[in-house]
C-alpha cells in the first residue's frame, strides 16, 4: 500500500503571501516601479505577474476540473471580470498574458499600476486561490475511498499548486534582490 505525505499547501502559501504582501506593503511607489540600468522588470512587475499567475492557476484548474469542485461556480478571472488589462491601458495582445514568455523589451513597457490597486489585485488573488485550496482540502482531505481516475485528478491539482509555490518563492527572491539594491536590505538583513 502506498503512504502519501501530509499535504498542507495552504498554509506554505498563506506564509509566502504574507512574506510577498509585508514586502511591498514596506515600499514605497517609486520603489515598486524601480529598475536597475539595463534590467526590464520591477518590484511591481514582479507583484503583477505573481497576482495574474494566481488568479489564472485557480481559473485554470476550474476550467479544467469542473467536477472536482463544484462550489465553484464562477471560474473567471478577475482580471477579466474587473477588465484590469483595459483599465490599466495593457496593449492589445496582451489582455490574457500572465507574464510568462514576455520578451524583456515588452515586459519593461507594461503599465504596471500604482502600488495600492496593483496591491488590491494581489491581495484578491491570493485570497481567491488560498479559498480554492482550503475548500479543495476540505472536500478531498485524503485519498481513502477514491477511485483511481478521481485520485489522479486531485494528485495531479496538488502537484500545480506546489509548482506554483516554488514558483512564488522563486519572485519572492528576486523581489527581495531588487528591495536589496535600493535599500541595502533584504528580508534576512537586520537593520541597524
Amino acid at each position: 500500500m502506498t503512504t502519501y505525505a501530509l499535504y498542507d499547501v495552504l498554509h506554505s502559501f498563506k506564509e509566502i503571501h504574507k512574506v510577498v504582501l509585508n514586502l511591498a506593503d514596506d515600499l514605497s511607489g517609486e520603489q515598486l516601479h524601480w529598475k536597475p540600468e539595463g534590467y526590464s522588470t520591477s518590484i511591481g512587475f514582479h507583484l503583477w505577474h505573481l497576482a495574474r499567475e494566481s488568479d489564472y492557476l485557480k481559473a485554470a484548474i476550474l476550467h479544467h476540473y469542473p467536477q472536482v469542485v463544484t462550489e465553484f461556480e464562477d471560474s473567471q478571472e478577475i482580471w477579466e471580470k474587473e477588465s484590469l488589462a483595459r483599465k490599466w491601458g495593457f496593449p492589445q495582445g496582451l489582455h490574457q498574458t500572465v507574464g510568462t514568455g514576455l520578451s524583456d523589451e515588452v515586459a519593461a513597457t507594461l503599465p504596471i499600476p500604482e502600488k495600492e490597486e496593483l496591491l488590491g489585485y494581489l491581495r484578491r488573488s491570493y485570497e481567491d486561490i488560498e479559498c480554492f485550496i482550503e475548500t479543495l482540502d476540505a472536500k478531498y482531505p485524503t485519498f481513502e475511498n477514491m477511485d483511481e481516475e478521481l485520485r489522479k485528478k486531485i494528485q495531479g491539482i496538488r502537484l500545480n499548486l506546489l509548482v506554483f509555490l516554488s514558483h512564488d518563492c522563486r519572485h519572492l527572491g528576486m523581489m527581495e534582490c531588487l528591495k536589496g539594491l535600493q535599500t541595502g536590505f533584504g528580508s534576512a538583513t537586520e537593520k541597524r
